[in-house]
């Protein structure tokens, strides 16, 4: 309990808010998705994957998936990589190491990759921030965000959800 409280309130001196944000995808993602008060659609409540997130964790993941569009939520490495349409990809993982088996180059500006636990897998977080493929990595706190935006500049974000 203590690891976490700490590492939460590491997270907050570090993190910011949409003010100062100079990525133009980052500053409408962080206004207009993750900071708007009303959830559209909440189906993802009856995913059996994702009982045992927070209440706090599923606001999150929906503001996200309803943001991107995202009709359909992986949790296999395999069928996410297939992505021939122009429609936004999203992976949900827990597990960092299954994430290895990914060619990032393969990878687009319609992949998205969430991670659950970062705090809790710090060292293997950081490799995916360093990796050269990633060009924007956001850190919620509660997930890990990692986008493949070959058009932009590759930044690190730590964001106030």
């Amino acid at each position: 309990m203590f690891f976490k409280t700490y590492s939460y309130l590491k997270f907050l001196i570090k993190s910011q808010n949409q003010h100062g944000l100079h990525s133009p995808f980052v500053y409408d993602f962080i206004t207009k998705g993750l900071y708007q008060q009303k959830i559209r659609n909440n189906d993802l409540l009856e995913l059996n994957e994702l009982k045992s997130l927070s209440k706090k964790q599923l606001i999150i993941l929906t503001k996200i998936v309803n943001y991107f569009e995202i009709n359909h939520i992986n949790f296999d490495v395999n069928p996410f990589i297939k992505n021939e349409n122009k429609t936004y990809k999203l992976l949900f993982t827990k597990d960092l190491p299954s994430l290895k088996n990914i060619n990032f180059k393969l990878l687009n500006s319609h992949h998205i990759i969430l991670i659950d636990a970062i705090y809790q897998h710090t060292k293997e977080w950081q490799k995916l921030i360093n990796l050269q493929d990633a060009t924007v990595t956001i850190d919620l706190f509660y997930f890990g965000l990692i986008f493949f935006r070959k058009e932009q500049v590759k930044e690190h974000f730590i964001i106030r959800p």
